[in-house]
C-alpha cells in the first residue's frame, strides 16, 4: 500500500498528547494502522513528549503504573499493520463494523452518497461516520465549518490537492474548499470525523442539506 497523505504534524502532536477529541483519535489511529511512515512518526513524537515530562517535577504515580508504561513501550505491535482478519477493516474500527464494510447500514444523503453514523462516547466533541461515495459521483463542492479529517478505507477520490486512495487521509480545516469525485470502478468508502456542518457553495445544496445530514 502506498500512502501519500498523511496528517498534519500539529494533528499527529497533538494525538501523542491525548490531546484530540474522541472522533479524531479514532481516524489517527486507524490511519496510524494503515501507515508505518506515521507510526514512526508518532513514536518520535512520544519520545519528545516523554523528554518533555522527565523534566517536570516528580509526581506520586499509583501502584504498577511504570510496570504497565515500559511493558507497553516494548510492544511491538504498533510497528505492524493491524487488520482484523474476520473484518477486513482495521482494529481501531473493528468492533464498529464486526462485518466489515459489507456489513454497514448505509442512510442516503443525496444522489450517490450514503452516511452511517458511528457511536461515540456522550463526552465527544464532534461526529465520526463512514462516507460512502458511488464510484464516478462527485461530492457538491463544499468548505468546512471546523476541522476534517478523511481517510480512505476502500476506493478512491480526487480532488484539487491529487488523489487520495486507501490509507490516505485528507487533513482540511475551514479555510479549505474541494470537490471529491470517487473514481470509477468502486465506490470510494471513508472515515470522517468533523466538528462542524459542510459549508456547500450550491443555494440549491443548502437548502437541501438538513436531508442530507452532512
Amino acid at each position: 500500500m502506498t500512502i501519500a497523505f498523511h496528517p498534519d504534524i500539529a494533528t499527529l502532536m497533538a494525538f501523542s498528547a491525548g490531546t484530540l477529541e474522541e472522533p479524531y483519535t479514532v481516524v489517527v489511529a486507524t490511519h496510524l494502522a494503515m501507515c508505518e511512515a506515521c507510526r514512526e512518526q508518532v513514536k518520535r513524537t512520544d519520545l519528545i513528549g516523554g523528554a518533555l515530562l522527565a523534566s517536570e517535577p516528580e509526581a506520586e504515580m499509583v501502584p504498577g503504573a511504570l510496570d504497565r508504561l515500559l511493558a507497553a513501550a516494548d510492544s511491538d505491535d504498533v510497528a505492524q499493520p493491524i487488520i482484523v482478519p474476520d473484518t477486513g477493516v482495521p482494529a481501531p474500527i473493528a468492533h464498529y463494523l464486526p462485518r466489515g464494510l459489507d456489513g454497514v447500514r448505509w442512510r442516503w444523503s443525496g444522489p450517490g452518497v450514503a452516511v452511517a453514523d458511528l457511536p461515540s462516547s456522550s463526552a465527544a466533541k464532534g461526529r465520526l461516520m463512514l462516507l460512502r461515495v458511488e464510484a464516478g459521483r462527485k461530492v457538491p463542492e463544499h468548505g468546512h465549518g471546523g476541522q476534517e479529517l478523511t481517510l480512505i478505507l476502500q476506493g478512491a477520490y480526487r480532488d484539487r490537492f491529487g488523489r487520495f486512495g486507501a490509507g490516505d487521509i485528507a487533513d482540511h480545516d475551514e479555510d479549505v474548499e474541494h470537490q471529491p469525485i470517487a473514481e470509477p470502478g468502486e465506490d470510494c468508502i471513508c472515515l470522517v470525523a468533523v466538528d462542524a456542518k459542510l459549508s456547500f457553495r450550491s443555494r440549491l445544496v443548502r437548502t437541501l442539506q438538513p436531508l442530507f445530514g452532512l
